[in-house]
């Protein structure tokens, strides 16, 4: 049975919502900001009142982009009631954290996002698992609706698609990821912009975090498995927070031979976040799976509960069971 809604009627929702809240997964990246940013830009354009949440802090490398100052966090959302409320690039109604406490009433939700394991938690959903990134499935609604793109959405949106493909690399990246990033790139996008903010400056705490966890980071399983972590005592010390914890899996998983990497990160006292990269046939889904996570096939995670030693105990037990079977 088909759980997704059509295009027409996504955008009938849409079009009778006068007040609308635009929300974002928890730890927010690149194609989550992107898409939140693009998808504000078009409903005020429309005339329509929007509030955007980013949940959890703004990775600096985003700010750059045109309506990233009138994203707002979480506690600062007063309790509202809103006609409904657009999910992008969230797997899950809980990815959406607490700030379902500050809603009034029971919106319409509409679910938009590119993850195998999303749950279709959405009164309407569109959920497209083949895309590359949530920001290609905004582009091609946008385009399929006929709406206009300006220059700041086309940024916002090709800044989503570039993260989450592995800047056009990723398996996941399609002719059709390509004619989308074809119709964003007709508005000039500022590449320079895009390139330097977002693949090549990084915070120097970010290379501290990144430091210590390549420091005692651990090859197994004959090559295939690279896994690395960071302790809570260390996050403290380093004052590291959401954003500079992005794309660090990224250094473990780029070893050569390694097919599957684990990212391990006790940022507050017994809860551990678990990121997963998978390649070379492996799916990344399958143990996050096992621990209340999902994503998709290429990258996932879960957070689970625990102290460090044990989580990572547990989950890389689970981990060589699947690499072994």
């Amino acid at each position: 049975m088909n759980k997704n809604h059509s295009i027409t009627k996504v955008k009938q929702i849409i079009d009778r919502c006068d007040n609308l809240l635009v929300i974002s997964h928890i730890l927010p990246d690149g194609d989550n900001v992107g898409s939140v940013i693009a998808m504000m830009h078009l409903l005020r354009a429309k005339g329509k009142q929007v509030t955007a949440v980013i949940n959890g802090t703004l990775p600096p490398y985003y700010a750059f982009l045109s309506g990233a100052e009138s994203l707002i966090a979480p506690e600062r959302l007063e309790e509202a009631a809103y006609d409904a409320v657009i999910c992008l690039d969230m797997s899950d109604h809980g990815r959406g954290g607490e700030l379902w406490q500050k809603i009034k009433g029971t919106p319409s939700l509409i679910n938009i996002d590119h993850h195998i394991s999303n749950d279709y938690f959405g009164d309407y959903n569109y959920v497209k698992a083949e895309a590359s990134s949530t920001a290609e499935i905004v582009t091609s609604l946008f385009v399929a609706w006929h709406e206009p793109f300006t220059k700041e959405i086309a940024e916002a949106l090709y800044t989503g698609m570039v993260t989450d493909s592995g800047s056009f690399t990723y398996p996941s990246t399609s002719p059709q990821t390509m004619t989308m990033a074809a119709v964003l790139l007709k508005q000039n996008p500022d590449l320079e912009a895009i390139r330097e903010n977002v693949l090549e400056n990084v915070s120097f705490k970010r290379k501290k975090v990144l430091a210590a966890v390549l420091n005692d980071a651990v090859l197994a399983e004959n090559g295939i498995l690279c896994y690395g972590a960071i302790d809570y005592e260390q996050v403290k010390a380093l004052e590291a927070e959401g954003p500079d914890f992005e794309n660090i899996i990224d250094h473990l998983i780029g070893v050569i031979g390694v097919k599957y990497a684990v990212f391990f990160r006790a940022s507050e006292p017994g809860v551990v976040k678990v990121g997963f990269r998978a390649r070379g046939g492996f799916d990344a889904t399958i143990v996050a799976a096992e621990f209340g996570g999902g994503g998709h096939k290429a990258a996932a995670g879960c957070s689970v509960s625990g102290n460090l030693s044990q989580v990572k105990a547990a989950v890389l037990a689970a981990v060589r069971r699947y690499l072994g079977g």
